[in-house]
């Protein structure tokens, strides 16, 4: 009788183990629900977004994309467009993440010694980039003609 009970609790003891394990593999792969509005935080999201920009990987650079700059270019568009014309920046070095107003931040980078800044900001707890305040002159790109985007990116793909 002893016995039975035991495996019975060894089976909601597993069962519950891989529920929890479950979970934490499903978190892991689509990223945490809430971001904390540290500079800490954001230089780590920052520099994962710069290495996913670097060597093309370009899905989670767009999801990372705040609502405004969704707006200037699909998804679908984006990820074609940057399959077909793929960006060589060269490496990346996040520098600084600092507050700015408003809720903005700036993020100081270094690519080939030249130092960018990007404006990121959060919308519904998760940090989001700014297409929109960063990279003006990309916006206008984005909303032009493939062979106008792909003639400004060096690329002869357009």
């Amino acid at each position: 009788m002893a016995t039975a009970h035991l495996r019975s609790r060894v089976r909601w003891i597993v069962a519950g183990l891989v529920v929890v394990m479950l979970v934490l593999s499903v978190r892991s792969h689509h990223g945490p629900s809430t971001e904390p509005a540290t500079a800490a935080e954001l230089t780590l999201v920052a520099t994962e977004f710069n290495h996913d920009y670097q060597v093309n990987d370009v899905a989670p650079v767009w999801e990372r994309f705040d609502a405004s700059s969704r707006t200037v270019i699909a998804r679908s568009r984006y990820l074609r467009w940057h399959h077909e014309c793929p960006s060589a920046p060269g490496a990346a070095t996040t520098l600084s993440a600092s507050p700015v107003s408003n809720g903005w931040w700036v993020v100081a980078y270094s690519i080939s010694g030249v130092i960018l800044h990007d404006y990121w900001h959060q919308e519904q707890r998760r940090w989001r980039f700014s297409l929109v305040r960063s990279n003006p002159s990309a916006v206008a790109l984005y909303s032009s003609s493939f062979a106008n985007y792909a003639r400004a990116t060096g690329c002869n793909a357009g």
